[in-house]
């Protein structure tokens, strides 16, 4: 078990170290792991491939390999322990990073994806040893084998080498000593690349998870609680920019079927105006509007040389207003957004996505009214659109 520790410690040096240069060079590390409570934890998922597009549903058979897989995650996290009001507000949760890798039986179409993300883990309640808990992943995922028009003309479902990883599940956890604990719960995940480039159907799993935590040390937790003040609502109003890409395919027969497949890729871009009312320590609901130029909106593509090359449009074709409600789960600095969104204006074209999209992701204020954060605009609720890179700043009053 010394080595364990020993391991656990070389890894966490070098943030520490960066974090306080001088005074991590007279503090035992021992001490430093202690007072951030750093678990090791290893996650097994024994899980299903969803059939939720057209190559998964081929190809989802014993046969194919694409029916089950398995996925291993080994991760470092620190337990709070009350040291802020909002650790005590979800109920001392625990966040961290983690590696995972799934393993497909069908390697030739997907290969073997290896994530690293980040996560945070908090109980709904507890009784004894026991806790319901709920946990939420996001990171990035390299190592597909992804679509080839020449080589792996098969798998649809991702076309780039590296994707979005987000991961959503509940689990059940008994604490079996002051330092070991075991859990047991159901996650899905969703892997996509935001439509930078097609075919992009995504893919969907869903698994069991059984994972054991460690606690490094052995001292019993101690929970701070303080008295938490009764919240005053209050309103912000918040400005912010965003960008990205959207693909589009060539579909005609001028150029090579590799030229088709790399299509063009348009520029998207939009300011959105939100007034939100915050409404307790977690949770803020509003509602917002959003003026968006979408470059692949009422596009046509044509071809010179040899070449693909996007013709000419009116300004005014790509722009589009929508409205939103708002939703915020406010943890700390960060926050998750949820945004569905109407369009209330854009000119009619072939190729228009549905009337209504999806907007799900994160922003970190990392001033105290400054923000910057990432989404994933979807449509039909399963459909990548694009990835928003977002800015803003909010007034609050």
């Amino acid at each position: 078990m010394r080595k364990l520790v020993v391991f656990a410690q070389f890894l966490i040096l070098p943030a520490f170290f960066f974090y306080n240069p001088v005074q991590a060079q007279f503090t035992r590390l021992d001490s430093i792991i202690l007072k951030n409570r750093i678990k090791i934890e290893f996650v097994l998922d024994i899980g299903n491939v969803l059939p939720t597009n057209t190559f998964v549903r081929l190809k989802n058979t014993d046969t194919d390999g694409l029916a089950h897989y398995n996925g291993y995650s080994l991760r470092l996290a620190r337990q709070t322990t009350g040291d802020q009001l909002w650790q005590q507000i979800y109920g001392y949760p625990s966040f961290g990073v983690g590696v995972y890798s799934a393993f497909f039986t069908n390697t030739q179409n997907l290969g073997n994806p290896i994530a690293t993300y980040g996560f945070f883990n908090a109980p709904f309640f507890k009784i004894n040893r026991f806790s319901l808990n709920y946990e939420l992943g996001l990171g990035l995922t390299f190592n597909w084998n992804h679509y080839d028009p020449l080589t792996n003309p098969d798998n649809t479902a991702i076309s780039t080498d590296k994707s979005v990883y987000i991961d959503a599940g509940l689990s059940l956890r008994y604490l079996l000593s002051q330092r070991l604990s075991v859990n047991l719960g159901y996650g899905l995940t969703h892997y996509s690349n935001g439509r930078l480039k097609l075919p992009n159907f995504g893919l969907n799993t869903g698994a069991t998870k059984v994972s054991l935590s460690y606690d490094l040390f052995d001292n019993p937790i101690q929970y701070q609680s303080q008295l938490k003040p009764s919240y005053t609502d209050h309103f912000e109003w918040i400005l912010s920019a965003y960008g990205g890409e959207r693909n589009v395919t060539y579909l005609g027969t001028l150029v090579d079927l590799v030229t088709q497949m790399k299509g063009i890729n348009y520029l998207v871009f939009g300011i959105s105006n939100t007034i939100n009312r915050q409404i307790d320590y977690k949770s803020k609901i509003g509602i917002g509007f959003t003026m968006e130029y979408n470059g692949s909106q009422s596009s046509q593509i044509i071809v010179e040389n040899g070449k693909l090359d996007e013709l000419d449009m009116p300004f005014g074709r790509h722009l589009a207003l929508s409205i939103f409600p708002s939703y915020e789960l406010v943890i700390d600095r960060l926050s998750l957004i949820i945004q569905p969104g109407f369009y209330l204006y854009r000119k009619k074209a072939a190729d228009m996505t549905p009337g209504y999209y999806q907007r799900i992701g994160v922003k970190y204020h990392f001033l105290k009214n400054t923000f910057f954060g990432i989404s994933l605009r979807a449509y039909d609720y399963y459909k990548s659109d694009f990835i928003e890179w977002t800015v803003g700043h909010r007034l609050a009053w």
